[in-house]
Formats: structure tokens, sequence, C-alpha cells
């Protein structure tokens, strides 16, 4: 049956080494919906992604994209509609690797590519670059990039594929409060172009939560503590409880700071 949830986990259990990193996790995101992915460290954030995206099997339970479920499908197929931006894929991408390869590369959710793209992949990966305000390392290699501008060819690269959800995995990690607002600038451009893809924002920091994000799902010990609407579970309350420590959330301008009291 077709639905119109562009990703749906069911019960989702993950047990690696004896130790169980996710416990019944159950999370849907419709279309039109921009998610944030809070919670403390090791609450089995980066694994939740790592499932979603097919890189590490689910040991038990149901994970969907659009109308495929992992298990039946060739996931390496439906990879293709999920744009990823992580820094794990940046200790996988040769320092030899020509920036506008790495952009092409996301079209078939491929890395380090054989062979030179086509010129209409060139001209695509010019594009996007010009977007971001990066034309200027069209001819540069990889491993020459600044980590502000590794994170912006990664976005890149994730706008190279026809996905319908982008998952960003702590992309303001590295970066110094400039880059950062600048990345953050840009994302808030993106979700806004016509027939924009659903944002997953996954971060420590509610700083880095966007106005454009809708709603939030907060992780703690592997299990949801709790999920929906942004306005309802982003309070004092719920992050005291989900970092088991006395907070104090304010908003300015429809960004987000905490303080610890």
């Amino acid at each position: 049956m077709p639905t119109d949830s562009i990703l749906r986990v069911r019960d989702a259990t993950f047990v690696r080494g004896g130790r169980r990193i996710l416990d019944g996790i159950s999370w849907q995101v419709e279309r039109g919906q921009h998610w944030c992915v809070l919670g403390p460290n090791g609450c089995g954030k980066t694994s939740l992604i790592n499932l979603i995206t097919g890189y590490e099997p689910a040991t038990d339970g149901d994970i969907q994209i659009g109308d495929e479920t992992f298990g039946n499908s060739d996931w390496r197929e439906v990879r293709k509609s999920v744009g990823l931006v992580t820094n794990t894929l940046t200790t996988y991408i040769e320092p030899s690797e020509p920036v506008f390869h790495v952009i092409a590369s996301g079209r078939d959710a491929k890395l380090n590519l054989w062979e030179p793209p086509s010129a209409t992949l060139k001209k695509q990966a010019a594009g996007l670059l010009e977007a971001a305000g990066c034309s200027y390392l069209m001819k540069s290699l990889w491993g020459t990039l600044s980590q502000g501008e590794k994170q912006k060819v990664l976005i890149c690269r994730a706008l190279m594929a026809r996905f319908d959800v982008l998952i960003l995995d702590e992309p303001c990690a590295g970066l110094d409060p400039v880059a950062r607002e600048q990345f953050l600038a840009w994302m808030t451009e993106i979700s806004g172009w016509p027939e924009a893809a659903s944002l997953v924002l996954v971060t420590h920091h509610v700083e880095e939560i966007l106005p454009c994000i809708s709603h939030v799902l907060m992780l703690r010990e592997g299990r949801v503590m709790c999920q929906g609407e942004k306005q309802k579970w982003l309070t004092n309350q719920s992050l005291s409880a989900l970092y088991a420590a006395p907070v104090k959330l304010s908003r300015k301008n429809g960004r987000y700071g905490l303080r610890v009291l």
C-alpha cells in the first residue's frame, strides 16, 4: 500500500556486541515536516541514522523509506532518495578526489568515482557550488578543503540525489561560530526551495535548531523520550529530563539558546 510517509521506523531495535543501543524506536516523518533529533552522547542518534540509510541492519523492527522496506528492497537504490550529510563520509573520500567528483557521486549514492562524471553532472555540480557560494572550489581537491567547505560540498553532494529527505548528522561539528551561522543560513534557504525535501537535523545543540524545524524527536538511553511538534516538546521540562540536569531554554528571533542551571 502506498503511504504519505517519507520515512517510517517501526519498533526498531539495534544490538551490537551484546549492548542494546536502540530499543523499540518508532518514528514517522511526513512530507513537509522538518525534524530535529536531539539527545545526549550515547543515546543512539547516529545509530538510528545508520539504520535508516542501510549502513547497519536493525536487529528487529522495520525501516521504510517511501513504499520500500529495508530487507525487501535493494537499499542501494532506495538510498538514492535519501540525502545524507555526516562527518563519517569524510573518512571514506580520498584526499585526491576532485570536488566536482565528490558532488557528482551523490547522484548514484557512490563515493570515489572510477570514471569522470558526465558533462551534464559536472554542470549540475557547478550550479550547486555556485548556489552555496563556493564556485571557487570547482577545481579543488577534497583534501585541501576546510571543515566548513567540506560540509558545504557534502550538502551539494546530497542535493545531487533525487531525494525525499535530507539527513544532517551533526553538520556543524568542527565549524567555528561564523562558519556555523553561514551554514545554518544556507540550510534555512534550502528549506524554502520549491518542493524542498524534508530535513532531519541530528544535533546536541538547540542553538542549531532552525525556525523551519517543525518537529522534534528526543532520544535518551536508546529509547524515544518524546516526539512531536516543536512548540509542544521543546520546553525546559523536556530538555531537563533529556539531559538529566536543570536547564533554561531561551528564544530570540526564532532561534534557541540553552543554559545549565
